[in-house]
């Protein structure tokens, strides 16, 4: 917990009597009645030997119950909406590329550490922020580009570079930002508020969403966060646009959200560090005439905070603490919040399509009231469908038709994040019958794994975090772990410095749409199938009997480092105990309980890092090549496993540099890769051998 260096700069005592007078250090404490009550109870001991006296407390001349805040006091807007319609909210990450010339070139803005840059980490929490206020109602204003691919004037893409170049490119006034005559970093830094300030919208707050450079000295103690208002103007006004007091509703404000990013992260991060509420003079919260505020979130230079920094369900845990700090700083305690997105559906033979919505344990009233169906037709437009009070739709599949879907849950707050996609294909002419389950058991997403010895300490080698869909963020690996190395400067960044070689590169994760990858190939073969998500398997029992009537389950793992859960295991011997089929791909197969996977799988664990080439040979001698680091294109994995034949089984692939067995299967029951198929260049071609292999359509 941070504690703050507080002055006395007058004492008097008179009697039962004490009135002391602070440094403004002590406004950067956030006050609530309570701890102002034990704050005096304390001083009262302290110099009078009792809890009884009465004490005065200022800080400068001001008493310092002044400086409780509205959302300290429990008093928030009342009789509002619950969402955000109508509402107009700036936003922006901090930084971007800027060209220095002094230099001659385009340079950072912060240093380039643990696998990111704050230049473009902030802007991972913004993209989502951005999402789920739009989804309350809310117009959003940003002025950088909204991951624009093409290219700025630097050469790399458009939304890696600073405001400035993305004010000059949409033709805005000059003296918006040309101001500095020549430093374009500080033309950078003003010219943002001074874009919100001009615009013909009535902007209702700003939010600018920055990360530290501050180090803690250890790979343990986190920095946490730090909010940070501004009491005057540039010319030392102490009113807003609307006649406001500035410090009062900036102060409100940054509490706010601050209040309700430390609440929500300490469910994950009990240990997470609530910084000052600070007022300080920093122009990104100087400049704007409206309600603002900077939120430096964690420190990028910490190690312990950049643990939890680079795991995409932290990120999101935070982004949608943003959010509702923000909802209910407009609106009141009593508004309602979007529901989280649905994480479980399913899509059947006869076309019902079911779903289950999320609970969000710390929200009661983020519930779904609705849920908005989006339908498309083999690679047609999408269709949608808003259901009410229910939890499912049944759809007319027609043969020869693929149905892709995913789900929108809704309430009075707005709407959620979109849901896993599943898939569905009746083929009129599917030999035998054949009907395949594919279940897209790939959910997960985390960052990558850490290490740290007495010297040493960082990322693990060869570790990459899985994605959530994609990453604005990542921009190479870490190559510097000796802890004894301090930083110099931004090109010399001592421990934790990393390279730089996909910085402005979208790089891929789960994109939650494997369902439809597998489907594709399947309808060109033309097999029918559905889909599913693995806590829907049950739903395919017949009349509650316990039989499952598939020729094959194709099981996605992806990534996931718990393959399989102990409720999927049980309802997967169900079915492989009626001579049913499975294909299923991990690269955490190890994961997996050994005497389960040698009894239903047929396959054990062998060895970790089978591969380091990637290219693998099947028996019959066809070539495949494994993506096995971070790009733009489709999911790579870094831990491939090998495999070792059980119970009759044989090797059916070979990881080439290693000899080490890639792929087990024995005909008629099983086949099983220590990889992600989705992690094969040539994807297609590995799941129909895969397909043809195990249905016998060779």
């Amino acid at each position: 917990m941070w504690s703050p260096a507080v002055k006395v700069k007058n004492m008097r005592v008179n009697g039962n009597k004490i009135t002391i007078q602070t440094n403004k250090t002590l406004k950067d404490v956030r006050w609530t009645s309570g701890n102002i009550a034990e704050l005096k109870r304390k001083v009262s001991f302290w110099l009078l030997g009792h809890e009884q006296g009465k004490v005065t407390i200022q800080v400068g001349n001001t008493d310092i119950e002044s400086f409780v805040t509205n959302c300290a006091k429990g008093i928030s807007p009342t009789g509002k909406p619950h969402d955000l319609m109508d509402r107009h909210i700036a936003l922006y990450p901090s930084h971007g590329l800027y060209y220095n010339r002094q230099r001659d070139e385009w340079i950072w803005q912060r240093a380039t550490l643990w696998t990111t840059v704050e230049d473009l980490y902030s802007y991972e929490y913004v993209r989502l922020i951005r999402r789920m206020l739009e989804n309350a109602g809310a117009t959003v204003y940003m002025p950088r580009a909204d991951l624009d691919q093409s290219l700025g004037i630097s050469g790399m893409p458009q939304w890696t570079e600073g405001a400035r170049y993305w004010l000059m490119g949409h033709e805005a006034d000059s003296t918006l930002w040309n101001l500095y005559e020549g430093d374009e970093y500080k033309d950078d830094m003003k010219c943002r508020g001074l874009w919100i300030n001009s615009l013909d919208a009535p902007i209702d707050l700003c939010l600018a969403l920055h990360t530290d450079g501050i180090d803690s000295g250890d790979d343990t103690t986190i920095v946490g966060t730090l909010a940070i208002y501004t009491a005057k103007d540039d010319e030392g006004h102490k009113q807003l646009r609307d006649g406001r007091d500035r410090e009062t509703v900036n102060r409100n404000l940054a509490d706010w959200i601050q209040t309700q990013v430390t609440n929500d992260l300490r469910t994950i991060a009990p240990e997470w560090t609530r910084r000052q509420l600070k007022e300080a003079n920093y122009c990104e919260s100087r400049v704007p005439v409206m309600p603002s505020l900077i939120l430096e979130l964690l420190s990028h230079k910490n190690m312990a905070d950049m643990r939890y920094g680079l795991d995409p369900q932290f990120r999101f845990t935070a982004s949608r603490a943003v959010y509702k700090g923000i909802l209910r700083y407009l609106n009141g305690t009593n508004a309602v919040v979007q529901p989280l997105p649905v994480k479980e559906l399913a899509i059947h033979e006869d076309g019902l399509l079911q779903w289950k919505p999320t609970v969000d344990s710390l929200e009661p009233t983020a519930m779904p009231t609705y849920y908005m169906v989006y339908i498309q037709k083999n690679n047609g437009e999408w269709d949608v469908q808003q259901v009410e009070e229910t939890t499912e739709l049944r759809l007319e599949l027609q043969n020869n038709v693929m149905y892709n879907c995913y789900i929108v849950a809704g309430n009075d707050g707005g709407l959620s994040l979109r849901s896993p996609m599943v898939s569905a294909y009746l083929n009129d002419q599917t030999a035998n019958d054949q009907l395949v389950l594919v279940v897209d058991g790939f959910n997960e997403v985390y960052g990558p794994q850490w290490f740290a010895d007495s010297t040493h300490a960082g990322i693990a080698p060869n570790s990459y975090a899985c994605e959530d869909y994609i990453t604005c963020a990542y921009i190479g690996q870490q190559w510097n772990y000796t802890r004894a190395e301090e930083w110099k400067d931004d090109d010399n960044c001592g421990w934790g410095a990393c390279y730089r070689d996909h910085a402005g590169e979208l790089t891929v994760g789960n994109t939650h749409d494997y369902a439809v990858q597998h489907g594709r190939v399947l309808r060109r073969l033309k097999i029918s199938y559905v889909s599913c998500t693995p806590d829907m398997i049950a739903s395919y029992r017949k009349d509650d009997v316990p039989e499952f009537d598939f020729s094959l389950i194709d099981y996605i793992c992806g990534r996931n480092r718990q393959p399989l859960s102990e409720d999927t295991k049980s309802l997967l011997e169900i079915y492989l105990g009626q001579a049913g089929r499975i294909l299923l791909s991990t690269d955490h197969f190890s994961a997996i309980e050994p005497a389960w996977a040698k009894r239903y799988l047929n396959a054990s664990y062998y060895a970790a890092q089978a591969t380091r080439s990637g290219r693998i040979t099947s028996r019959r001698h066809r070539l495949y090549q494994l993506v096995m680091e971070p790009n733009t294109e489709q999911l790579f994995t870094c831990t491939p496993e090998g495999l070792k034949p059980e119970n009759g089984a044989v090797k059916t692939a070979t990881y080439e540099d290693m000899r080490c067995t890639a792929a087990v299967g024995k005909e008629q029951a099983s086949l099983v890769y220590g990889f992600p198929l989705e992690a094969v260049q040539d994807f297609d071609k590995i799941y129909k051998h895969a397909i043809e292999w195990l249905l016998s359509l060779q």
